[in-house]
């Protein structure tokens, strides 16, 4: 019997993983930081400074979770999210990247189910995260809206002048 597309693309599919090593974190975070992940490569001090340090910290602290998918020895997606500082069932989605040759292969929307899932488990009550409103992160906001997360508030020239940061926020 031939196997079906859906089958065909299950078994393509790049399983998520958590990171566990030091050489994974470093791994990950080489992606985020590289030019395969965001179209907009204008990082922020502070950005650059978070995506190399992120995945590490996930390493010894409970509260932050980053999680990728590798094909072939490369990863190709990752996501990094926390519990937030008040330990009170609020979670933030901190970044998540899919690498471009692999778009449109529902790499983005099963890192953000698995968020979900996560923290549905973990008796979360909303999730808030972020994105810039220039163009090149329509697509991030097309999936955030799909997911539910609603715009709470738009902050112009956040990041630098004339890029500002949109803020959303999904309860569950």
């Amino acid at each position: 019997m031939p196997m079906s597309e859906q089958s065909r693309r299950d078994q393509s599919t790049p399983q998520l993983s958590p990171v566990n090593s030091a050489a994974e974190a470093s791994k990950v975070s080489a992606f985020l930081l590289g030019v395969d992940c965001f179209d907009d490569q204008r990082f922020t001090p502070g950005e650059r400074e978070q995506l190399l340090a992120l995945p590490q910290r996930s390493l010894q602290d409970k509260h932050i979770l980053c999680w990728y998918t590798e094909l072939q020895g490369e990863v190709v997606s990752a996501v990094i999210f926390n519990e937030n500082e008040h330990r009170s069932g609020g979670y933030r989605l901190e970044y998540f990247g899919v690498h471009r040759t692999y778009r449109r292969r529902r790499l983005g929307q099963r890192l953000i189910e698995a968020m979900l899932q996560y923290c549905v488990a973990h008796n979360g009550r909303y999730i808030e995260t972020f994105t810039c409103d220039l163009p090149a992160y329509g697509g991030a906001r097309k999936l955030f809206e799909r997911y539910g997360f609603v715009l709470l508030c738009h902050l112009p020239d956040y990041y630098y002048p004339g890029e500002g940061k949109l803020l959303y926020m999904k309860r569950i």
